[in-house]
């Protein structure tokens, strides 16, 4: 009788154990996945922010270039400086007199992008069809669920991967 119930006691304690064990380890991973996802979710929105700065600056300095090529009396003045600086100091400065009407012209250059909605091909090499557009006085960012879901996995890939080898 007293063998049997230390024999059933052992066993319980061994299973409790066993339980015990795995509920750290079940929570662990949970931990480590839930900062994996924050991680990746976090790395995808930057990804997204580059993307929208990077496609917003070519198109303003390619039109902003074409318009200035296509402006004689701006182009001459230009070189005509450029030349001048060039003459008397041996460098070539182009310098913004007004750095207000800059900031200006980039932020009306770059709402007016907006406003006639962006849209974003791919983010890092990654397959996205996002598209910005303006909406209630600000600018949401839409896309389809299985586009987000594609751009997504593409973060979590790698590490799903060393998770599993």
């Amino acid at each position: 009788q007293q063998k049997e119930k230390q024999i059933l006691d052992d066993a319980n304690n061994k299973a409790q154990e066993i339980i015990d064990a795995a509920k750290k380890k079940s929570t662990e991973v949970n931990n480590n996945a839930e900062s994996e996802l924050k991680l990746y979710a976090s790395q995808a929105l930057e990804g997204l922010k580059t993307e929208v700065t990077n496609i917003i600056t070519e198109k303003m300095a390619t039109s902003s270039v074409k318009a200035a090529l296509g402006d004689k009396v701006f182009m001459q003045k230009l070189i005509t400086s450029l030349m001048q600086n060039w003459a008397e100091k041996q460098t070539m400065v182009v310098s913004v007199e007004n750095k207000e009407e800059l900031e200006n012209y980039i932020l009306a250059n770059a709402k007016s992008l907006l406003d006639n909605k962006l849209k974003i091909e791919s983010v890092n090499g990654i397959k996205t069809g996002f598209e910005i557009a303006p909406s209630d006085g600000t600018y949401k960012v839409k896309f389809g669920e299985e586009e987000f879901v594609e751009y997504f996995k593409e973060f979590l890939r790698p590490q799903i991967q060393k998770l599993l080898f």
